[in-house]
């Protein structure tokens, strides 16, 4: 089945020969859905009598068009969901089933468009135009990008998994067609699917048209514009490309014998290009630009890589952003959003040593140059700048180093002890992700509280909503039964995996027939040590390390589990006791830095230096139903004390303050 799609706003008297036409069509396995904005030449009156399947208006002040289009896609049913503008008239019998064809007999084309032929009462001008843009594709094949959606058709599970951008005015079949392209999805022009459709424009309605579609342009090209600034200047956007543009008017009209117009055709492209160019720098120079520093990313395993996916998702929703990455973190980075920029850093600077020094010395006159608004730093024990020419908020992790004796070297010691400090009391709004982390910073840096913020992080309520089927998930993991879970890098005596291992030893023999340890995680500094002890061990084939996971994998690692432990030493919040909480687990934690504080009474401590007290609180828990489900319960309530959203709204209302 098909659905088409026709939006519709004083289409007489076109409309009566579309209707005319989509009813003479030879594939009449359709739906048709009318939306009107406010017609008064009798447009409504007439899709009244024509009865088509869904009906409705909207206020002419409410047309957003990809807001209006991916309403009406939610009321369609077919497999692929057509779009014609109410003035494109097809003109054969066959129209419909000409332009789905392609994504019938080929899976990869997931979007087509039709060939535009001109109205009878076009001025050449306007025939050039679209004889170079549609005709045989040839030509505009060779342009950066082009598409037209006013006769054009999609897969349903494509547009309704990429829908189109609800807030540009201008231009939305573009933003939506290069965001497919920048995906690898294919789009099919289908030259001989025909339809009859032109405009033909006065200067009035050029500068309301050229003036949109430049302010769009500016926002869904803003990445090319932004690595060739040069395409932007007056020369090369008005000057240069109506000199080309009226040159090529000149020969096509002196081959039809219409000379006559080249006057007309001069002024005409002028506007287009003026109006356009107009469009275009106005949307540039007023868009807010909020850059990220993605540098401490690292490759997306670390709690700092989680923490920035997801405040970039949510920060996204409020505006547009661009990303400091390296092109090998880019490739990895989970969210593709067309409000998304980047700034490619070279991948020589991904050493630690240059990153530090390249961030600190380097960055700020970058950050000055691009003309960024605001800076956000997400790891701030980490990456810093040492003079910040905009509005910066840093957000401050841990400060582990000081309680774990030789995580770091004696250089990147002298790093975190001398130089963070020095240039962090420079920022402006510095938040901690917890008091544990305040605390430290007060202690070990010398700041003062009211330098200091405390913005607890957030969950992912999605990140646990994928699974795998059990026959998979025995396949990849080699567990059967019931299992106790850590999830954690294999990072030595951080992690503190060997205290876990002993504590596991210590257990009562029932109690381990009965559950399996699972620690999953990427092995870190030191996981020799970890690896060493657990292959002398007596129950090592009872415990599994399954590596990094991430995803449905992790998902269902949680789900599955019947208690966590989180043993860790040291921990600056501590995201994986809410992942926990929210897939339904009681936790028992470690008494140190942050754990307890972020838990609350929804979890049961223990000593993580004394293997005994751990393995005397997985008995504790796990022999005592009652209290699971006590604990269970007091998670979920504590879950409602942490956002993202309210994290990512704290950060832009320290700007705006």
């Amino acid at each position: 089945m098909i659905s088409i799609i026709m939006r519709i706003r004083n289409e007489m008297p076109w409309l009566k020969y579309t209707l005319r036409m989509l009813k003479a069509q030879d594939n009449q396995d359709f739906e048709l859905i009318c939306v009107d904005s406010g017609s008064s030449d009798g447009s409504f009156e007439l899709l009244q009598e024509y009865h088509p399947d869904i009906l409705y208006r909207i206020e002419a002040g409410d047309y957003i068009p990809g807001k209006v289009l991916n309403e009406a896609i939610q009321h369609a049913k077919g497999e692929y969901i057509v779009f014609n503008n109410a003035d494109c008239i097809p003109l054969d019998r066959s129209w419909l089933q000409k332009l789905i064809a392609p994504m019938q007999n080929d899976p990869s084309v997931v979007a087509v468009y039709a060939n535009q032929l001109p109205r009878p009462d076009a001025i050449p001008m306007v025939q050039k135009d679209y004889e170079r843009a549609f005709g045989d594709g040839k030509i505009s094949a060779s342009w950066r990008h082009f598409f037209s959606l006013a006769s054009s058709a999609v897969r349903r599970d494509i547009i309704l998994e990429h829908s189109f951008n609800n807030d540009i005015q201008y231009s939305e079949d573009i933003e939506w067609s290069w965001r497919m392209k920048s995906l690898g999805y294919q789009i099919q022009y289908v030259p001989e699917a025909r339809v009859e459709h032109s405009h033909n424009y006065n200067l009035k309605q050029i500068k309301k048209r050229y003036l949109g579609e430049g302010k769009a342009e500016a926002y869904i090209y803003r990445d090319y514009y932004r690595e060739h600034p040069g395409d932007l200047s007056f020369f090369r956007s008005v000057v240069l490309a109506a000199t080309m543009e009226t040159l090529r008017d000149f020969r096509y009209l002196a081959r039809q014998g219409k000379i006559g117009w080249f006057p007309k055709a001069k002024i005409y492209r002028f506007a287009q290009r003026y109006y356009a160019f107009k469009g275009r720098t106005s949307a540039s120079s007023s868009r807010a630009k909020l850059a990220v520093s993605c540098l401490a990313f690292d490759e997306g395993k670390s709690g700092i890589s989680d923490y920035t996916v997801n405040v970039v998702r949510e920060l996204l929703k409020r505006e547009e952003l661009v990303l400091l990455i390296h092109q090998s973190d880019l490739d990895l980075f989970p969210i593709k959003d067309p409000r998304l920029g980047y700034y490619i850093v070279p991948e020589r600077i991904k050493r630690p040593i240059v990153s530090m020094f390249w961030h600190l010395y380097i960055l700020p006159g970058i950050v000055q140059k691009q003309g960024w608004e605001k800076l956000l730093l997400p790891a701030g024990n980490r990456r810093l700048l040492s003079r910040y020419p905009i509005p910066t908020v840093v957000t401050f992790h841990d400060l582990s180093q000081f309680h774990i004796c030789g995580k770091y070297d004696a250089f990147r010691m002298f790093y975190i002890k001398h130089i963070i400090p020095h240039y962090l009391k420079k920022a402006g709004t510095i938040f901690a992700i917890s008091e544990s982390t305040k605390a430290d910073m007060i202690r070990f840096y010398k700041m003062k509280p009211q330098q200091i913020a405390v913005n607890y992080n957030g969950y992912d309520p999605q990140k646990l909503e994928a699974d795998i089927p059990q026959k998979d998930f025995v396949s990849r993991f080699g567990i059967t039964g019931k299992y106790i879970f850590y999830l954690a890098r294999i990072e030595h005596p951080g992690k503190n995996h060997l205290n876990l291992l002993k504590a596991y030893e210590m257990l009562a023999q029932e109690i381990k027939d009965e559950y399996e340890l699972v620690c999953a995680g990427g092995k870190w500094n030191n996981a020799e040590v970890v690896v060493d002890y657990h292959s002398r061990m007596k129950d090592k084939d009872r415990i599994h390390f399954p590596g990094f996971v991430q995803g449905a994998e992790m998902a269902a690692l949680y789900k599955k589990a019947s208690l966590y432990v989180f043993p860790s030493l040291y921990e600056g919040f501590g995201l994986p006791l809410l992942e926990a909480f929210a897939a339904g687990l009681p936790v028992i934690c470690s008494d140190r830095s942050s754990l307890p504080e972020i838990g609350g009474a929804a979890v049961r401590t223990f000593n993580p230096e004394q293997p005994s007290e751990i393995a005397q609180r997985i008995q504790e828990v796990l022999c005592d139903p009652p209290l699971q489900l006590q604990m269970i319960f007091l998670g979920k309530e504590r879950l409602k004390d942490f956002s993202w959203s309210d994290h990512a709204k704290k950060i832009l209302e320290s700007w705006q303050n």
